[in-house]
């Protein structure tokens, strides 16, 4: 990532410019006090796009230059910004300012062939601003690259049979190649060959920072896998301790299962010795000889068993790595073999201690049946009475079903019945349920539910006590279902009502809706026909002095902006910051715009007042010409020219009256006094 990061290179603002660090130390340090953003220096914004290496050199040629300068937003900013050059000590060629406009991004078409580069596809631009300025002042758009003229011109020149010439791919102006610079365009058919005399230099660096984040991913990916792996190593540690741990205990028992087998063999050793003093002894030993052989082979089992557990801990003592796996069957076979131990030993003691404490066992066993026997009945007795709840509560629940429904059904009919016979059917319907309740109750099946009896004991409860409260709340004193029912059909009755009336109100607010939403649509058309109409006529205004133009509709920012071509043959004069203009081409267009404008206004009276003071002679004529013609063919508006200017090349006529003023009399003698300008008399046909 370091690598990337220094071989990218365009990171030091010197290159730029000898000023153009102090001037950005300075801009940030007064950042509060300007009112927009200002951007600069240009070249710091600007990278070569990775794989566009070779043409970094022709790119910065074509820009021509610049890339000291700064970009602010509005002329109090540009009053600060030259405020500080003096502070900085700038010369006039140092650390310029461009004013712009501040608006998104330019949307400009991709390069028209194949293998052919513009100045704006090798260059990666961070700022918005930044772009749009490069766009408007070094028109990094319309300019090719190509890496030799031989290709330059297989590629993108056009030549006709007559001998033109032209570029290709549309909007293309002038195309610069590799290796010195040089550039050609084509003027009215013809091309011009310009030879670059400045050698080649690059200070714009090479954008990696697609490179830069996706080595950076990568290092994140190797921290995350190895903090993995050192958490999956601690857990390998643990897990090996844990298993040493187990061992050592494995080992401890099988100690102790040692020294239980030696204590057996030292009491069998005596057993024998008994039995040989008592060889004499004419005691039938045959029962005692056969517990002794049983012991014996009991013991010999042991003793191969503990071999065998023995040859297992010696094969798992080498492979420690692997006891995880056969940790559960050592376990296994150590618990058989003290499973086996305890049964020898139970074997052993109880041969020793006789027949009297078998016996005596024995009674225990049969006391302890007799207690078990006891408690089996009185679980019987506790499973019956059970069974018994059980069948009442499940009686119960068929009743309460079978009154929910008929509950339900009652409440439906009572809806539905009126006054009178009504009620009298619903009491007979309702004797008739309860006469055929016994015979049904069987087939009734009460709804299962996962919950306790307790939480619908307490829900009923909750809701017995909220009817209470609602009722002390209302002031409700009538408890007779009758009278409660009469009293809740009149308020549904109202409710009712007030709910068609809602409904009928809904109706008319969606109806409103619907009608605005046509009527808007319809205002959008007509509004983005007067949009329309006004652009031709601005248009055909600016038509007749030469140029072109057009008007954008910004009606989501209550905005217009104008589009000016000086020359409507040459697209090179196009410009979209009116600023730009000279005072007259300014008043020309302002003069224009609201001629298109007061077409779709329809105002019955229009007054101009100064409108051509600075209009060069050529512009005022063209303009009073045109604002008199259109004077005329409205014939239903009335309009006012105020001037200072010359009017001798109108002549008046039946819709055209000239009213001059007399010069006003100034009296030199005393104070300031109030003087009445008379008009003159309008000239007679």
């Amino acid at each position: 990532v370091k690598d990337l990061k220094s071989s990218s290179g365009g990171n030091s603002l010197a290159v730029f410019g000898q000023k153009c660090a102090a001037m950005r130390a300075k801009v940030d340090s007064m950042r509060r006090k300007f009112r927009g953003p200002v951007v600069g220096p240009l070249g710091a914004y600007l990278k070569i796009v990775e794989g566009k290496e070779h043409l970094a050199k022709i790119a910065e040629s074509a820009i021509g230059g610049g890339l000291d300068r700064f970009i602010v937003t509005n002329d109090e900013d540009r009053t600060l910004f030259m405020k500080l050059r003096q502070d900085v000590n700038c010369s006039s060629r140092e650390c310029g300012v461009n004013q712009m406009h501040p608006g998104p991004r330019y949307k400009i078409p991709p390069p028209p062939l194949e293998g052919i580069e513009t100045v704006a596809s090798v260059l990666s631009v961070s700022d918005d601003l930044a772009f749009n300025c490069l766009v408007d002042m070094h028109r990094i758009d319309v300019k090719a690259l190509a890496t030799s003229k031989e290709e330059s011109e297989e590629k993108l020149l056009i030549q006709e049979s007559s001998g033109r010439e032209f570029i290709r791919g549309g909007k293309l102006k002038e195309v610069f190649f590799l290796p010195n610079g040089d550039y050609w365009q084509v003027k009215n058919g013809n091309r011009i060959m310009i030879s670059s005399e400045k050698k080649l230099r690059q200070s714009i660096g090479v954008d990696r920072t697609a490179a830069i984040e996706a080595a950076a991913e990568e290092e994140y990916a190797l921290n995350e896998e190895l903090t993995i792996n050192k958490k999956k190593q601690a857990e390998l540690l643990n897990e090996n301790k844990g298993y040493k741990i187990q061992w050592n205990k494995d080992q401890r028992t099988l100690r102790a299962i040692n020294q239980q087998i030696e204590k057996m063999q030292s009491a069998i050793t005596e057993l024998k010795a008994e039995a040989d003093e008592a060889e004499n002894v004419t005691i039938d030993t045959t029962e005692l000889e056969e517990d002794v052989k049983s012991a014996e082979d009991s013991l010999a089992e042991l003793k191969e068993k503990q071999a065998e557990v023995e040859k297992a801990i010696e094969e798992l003592l080498p492979n420690i790595r692997d006891v995880k796996s056969r940790l559960e069957e050592t376990t296994a076979r150590n618990e058989k073999v003290l499973e086996d131990m305890t049964v020898a030993e139970a074997k052993i003691e109880e041969y020793v201690k006789g027949h009297t404490e078998r016996n005596a066992a024995v009674e225990k066993k049969r006391a302890k049946l007799q207690q078990i026997t006891e408690v089996r009945e009185k679980q019987k007795e506790v499973v019956q009475e059970a069974t018994e709840k059980k069948d009442e509560s499940l009686l119960k629940a068929r009743l309460m079903t079978h009154k929910t429904k008929q509950d339900r059904e009652k409440k439906k009919r009572a809806e539905e019945a009126q006054a009178g016979d009504g009620e009298q059917q619903t009491r007979e319907e309702d004797t008739t349920a309860t006469q055929l309740l016994d015979s049904e109750l069987v087939n009734i099946e009460p709804v299962s539910t996962k919950k306790e009896p307790s939480y619908y004991k307490a829900r009923i409860e909750r809701a017995v006590k909220q009817i209470e409260r609602e009722r002390e709340r209302r002031q409700m004193s009538e408890r007779d279902p009758v009278v409660a029912l009469e009293k809740f059909q009149r308020a549904k009755k109202s409710l009712d009502a007030k709910l068609i009336q809602i409904e009928t109100i809904e109706k008319n607010v969606n109806a409103l809706i619907s009608d605005i939403k046509e009527r808007k649509k319809r205002w959008k058309l007509f509004r983005a026909h007067i949009a329309f109409t006004t652009n031709i006529t601005f248009d055909e205004m600016l038509n007749k002095k030469g140029s072109s133009g057009q008007i954008e509709f910004l009606h989501e920012d209550r905005r217009l902006k104008l589009v000016v071509q000086k020359d409507n043959t040459n697209e090179m004069s196009q410009t979209k910051d009116v600023k730009a203009l000279s005072g007259g081409e300014r008043s020309f267009t302002t003069l224009s715009l609201l001629l298109a404008l007061g077409e779709s206004l329809e105002t019955p009276f229009r007054v101009m007042d100064e409108f051509d003071v600075f209009l060069d002679p050529v512009s005022r004529k063209i303009a009073l010409d045109t604002m008199v013609a259109v004077a005329k063919e409205l014939e239903h508006r009335q309009f006012i020219f105020i001037t200072p200017q010359d009017l001798s090349s109108l002549k008046p006529d039946r819709m055209l009256k000239i009213f001059k003023l007399k010069p006003p009399e100034r009296n030199s003698i005393g104070g300031p006094s109030q003087q009445t300008l008379d008009f003159e008399p309008p000239a007679r046909e």
